[in-house]
């Protein structure tokens, strides 16, 4: 889809949920324009796909034009340019969506069962969107993005081979299958970004980078 394409069926689909499906525990805000996925060039190696791009400061929002700020500099860019770095490829290789590209009132992983709710008519959206990239690898980012594909029972640090009780790698590493999960596509998911302050992930990226690369 072009990126034109995938701006106005957001729309469509954010008036819709607010017309006939809109949640007032956390409404849908109708004010900002829906942000855009991200991409630099053609030359796609992988995309990555976050939740939505209501962050918590509600005057910022208005100056977030694509997916995860990836056209600024930031915490965010350096941790998808660490992960391009471990994967070997470029970050201008990088195509970045969200399942959900328009704002809520408030931070929706709050309200996680507003999203549940509208999740339908945006995954597929999502998938029309990634149709043309059906052999490249995919990250999810956060853990309320793989919930809502994979299931509210998932834990990233399961994938990660991390064991509860003794709170370190026990496991081996994984990935989530095609068969389990909404996206109907294999895919990696990693923590976000604020995640890596924990010591295990912060041990085990260049592990699990590792193992991505050998299954790509």
């Amino acid at each position: 889809m072009k990126l034109t394409e995938v701006f106005f069926e957001s729309i469509q689909i954010r008036n819709s949920l607010k017309l006939h499906h809109d949640i007032s525990e956390n409404p849908i805000d109708h004010k900002l324009k829906p942000v855009l996925p991200f991409w630099i060039t053609d030359k796609i190696k992988l995309i990555i796909i976050g939740q939505d791009p209501t962050v918590k400061n509600v005057k910022s929002r208005e100056r977030i034009k694509y997916t995860l700020n990836l056209d600024k500099e930031g915490s965010l860019k350096k941790y998808i340019t660490v992960i391009c770095i471990g994967l070997g490829i470029s970050f201008e290789n990088v195509y970045a969506t969200n399942v959900f590209k328009y704002f809520y009132s408030k931070p929706p992983q709050e309200t996680m069962g507003v999203l549940f709710a509208h999740l339908e008519s945006n995954l597929v959206l999502l998938k029309k969107e990634l149709v043309n990239y059906q052999q490249l690898p995919v990250i999810t980012l956060g853990l309320p993005v793989f919930q809502l594909l994979a299931g509210v029972d998932k834990q990233v640090r399961d994938y990660w081979g991390y064991n509860v009780k003794t709170k370190r790698k026990d496991y081996a590493f994984r990935y989530c299958s095609k068969e389990q999960n909404k996206l109907e596509r294999n895919f990696f998911p990693f923590p976000h970004q604020p995640s890596l302050r924990k010591v295990y992930y912060k041990e085990n990226l260049d592990g699990y980078l590792n193992f991505m690369k050998e299954k790509m």
